[in-house]
């Protein structure tokens, strides 16, 4: 790969990244109102007026790390690539490595994001969006892996309930230090597999033995 196929980050870029990593660490850290704009210039080697000029305000912090967290683990390439092939198993993989891998960093300060966003109106508004996109991206998944090319309100439920099981998982790794590999990956299948029309294997569905048939019971 050539210098030209992969440039050099430029200064303002590389004080920008400098500056979203010593944030990122302050606010795992002390929490976000605890960590001032100040703090932040001081430890990433940058004038407090030069901060404000690339972030103007925490909140704008909060979005460009966000952001680059949603692109790194959201990795769209992937999602879009096993859709246009219709690879299912790729597409189970996607999901899977989406809720069951294991970042302690980013899981604090994704539970310091959620609890601020219930206080900060910018911060929900970024939170929001967010999970919209996710939300979007996952029922997309769930679609090709029912064959539909379109996404119906079946796939968007399930959606949710994938997205629920992913923040427990991500809070139960931040607040117990536990591993939730096993765990989800079996409740994402039970989803997954939901979603096939398979038979209710529930004891409720399931005749018990010697038991009459509906239409032996209805002769």
């Amino acid at each position: 790969m050539s210098v030209a196929a992969c440039p050099f980050p430029s200064r303002a870029q590389a004080r920008r990244e400098k500056i979203k990593q010593v944030a990122r660490r302050l606010f795992i850290e002390h929490g976000f109102h605890a960590t001032g704009i100040a703090l932040i210039a001081k430890l990433s080697g940058v004038a407090v007026q030069q901060l404000y000029r690339d972030f103007p305000s925490k909140e704008d912090i909060i979005a460009a790390i966000v952001a680059e967290d949603c692109d790194r683990f959201a990795n769209l390439a992937t999602l879009d690539c096993a859709l246009a092939t219709d690879d299912r198993d790729a597409l189970r993989q996607w999901l899977e490595s989406a809720t069951c891998q294991k970042d302690d960093e980013t899981d604090r300060l994704f539970l310091e994001i959620a609890a601020e966003a219930s206080r900060n109106a910018r911060i929900h508004t970024i939170f929001s969006d967010v999970r919209r996109t996710m939300l979007d991206n996952i029922s997309r998944a769930f679609a090709g892996l029912a064959g539909n090319h379109t996404v119906g309100e079946e796939h968007r439920l399930l959606a949710e309930a994938f997205m629920i099981v992913s923040v427990g998982a991500a809070a139960t790794r931040a607040v117990h230090t536990a591993d939730t590999r096993s765990a989800g990956a079996k409740l994402i299948s039970c989803l997954l597999d939901g979603i096939h029309g398979g038979p209710d294997q529930s004891p409720a569905a399931t005749p018990r033995e010697g038991a009459l048939k509906p239409e032996a019971a209805i002769s």
